[in-house]
């Protein structure tokens, strides 16, 4: 006689003693904590540091199992990559070489084009474009 199958609704009931409580649990019972040692003390800007504490971990744990691939976090995290990457630089997560320049500071940076410098008329000499008498 086979054994009788489980649901899959049963195997979720199930908790395994070797995993981790699930995450919900393991937030309510550290938040409940850090009121606790308060003790009586103001708090403020408890929101945003609960969410700082958590983004860290979160983005650490989602780059790992992305292979740091920042498009493939983004995704999996539902946020923009810019997004993402301006939290990681938050958290000092993300990798970033020296600051390179600006590409239009270089542009600006070139000497004059031949052209350009053939266009302008110099002191005393007169071009294509003037005659005696002035411009045309």
């Amino acid at each position: 006689m086979k054994p009788p199958k489980h649901s899959a609704v049963t195997k979720r009931r199930k908790k395994t003693p070797s995993g981790p409580p699930p995450l919900r649990d393991s937030a309510s019972e550290a938040i409940r904590h850090f009121l606790e040692t308060l003790d009586g003390e103001a708090c403020s800007e408890l929101y945003d540091m609960v969410i700082h504490q958590v983004e860290e971990p979160l983005f650490e744990a989602v780059l790992d199992y992305t292979q740091h691939n920042q498009s493939h976090a983004a995704a999996m995290l539902g946020l923009n990559r810019g997004t993402l990457r301006k939290k990681l630089r938050q958290h000092g997560l993300l990798a970033e070489s020296e600051p390179s320049e600006p590409k239009r500071s270089a542009r600006r940076r070139k000497a004059p084009s031949s052209r350009t410098a053939a266009a302008k008329p110099t002191k005393g000499k007169t071009t294509s474009k003037t005659t005696s008498k002035g411009k045309r």
